[in-house]
């Protein structure tokens, strides 16, 4: 028989989800709540204990997580979504709410330029971490990018959309610094790029 050994990123996630249990769910600052992209093969170890959607990257999941002081994700528990939806709360809804408020005229998006001065990227790296999360301000970028245009997700703290007609120079230049923070990132996430409508959910 062979045992397979639990990633230290995904062993570290799990015991903050466990401890995540000892506090009541009454006790949780919601406007903390934001959502947080993971990897599929952490969401499906039968070990996640807290609510999570495939998405349609195969390899990459969504779930929820509230930030604490000194940069902690705790993620959300299944004991907690059941006290939310209890009070009739739309979490989910809440969780892009304080997403948004906690992007607007912050400091963290850092664009590359053309010579006319058009941006064709933008790199997400916020601190709390969650540059990833930011794709999902979808409205925000189709404004951006109004020829259309595809993500990376290649760590948590770093995430980034480039237009879809970028050159090929553009692309290089793009794909060098995903590459770097895949690398180095302290969670890692996938290398490559994807489309926009891949960070959506998949349908069952």
């Amino acid at each position: 028989m062979v045992i397979l050994a639990m990633s230290p990123d995904l062993e570290t996630q799990l015991q903050r989800m466990a401890a995540a249990q000892q506090v009541s769910p009454a006790q949780i600052d919601t406007s903390c709540l934001m959502p947080v992209f993971a990897l599929s093969k952490s969401l499906s170890s039968g070990h996640w204990c807290g609510p999570h959607v495939p998405l349609r990257a195969p390899d990459l999941g969504l779930t929820w997580a509230v930030r604490v002081p000194g940069g902690v994700l705790n993620y959300v528990t299944f004991e907690m979504q059941a006290f939310w939806d209890g009070q009739d709360l739309d979490w989910k809804r809440l969780a892009m709410r304080n997403l948004a408020a906690a992007t607007n005229n912050r400091e963290g998006a850092r664009t590359l330029c053309r010579s006319d001065g058009k941006p064709y990227a933008v790199a997400f790296m916020y601190e709390d971490g969650l540059g990833t999360s930011r794709l999902l301000l979808r409205q925000s970028l189709e404004q951006m990018f109004p020829k259309g245009y595809k993500v990376a997700v290649p760590e948590r703290g770093c995430g980034f959309a480039f237009s879809a007609d970028v050159s090929a120079a553009e692309a290089r230049t793009v794909q060098g610094i995903v590459d770097r923070c895949h690398r180095h990132g302290t969670y890692p996430l996938l290398p490559g790029s994807y489309l926009s409508t891949d960070l959506e959910v998949a349908q069952s």
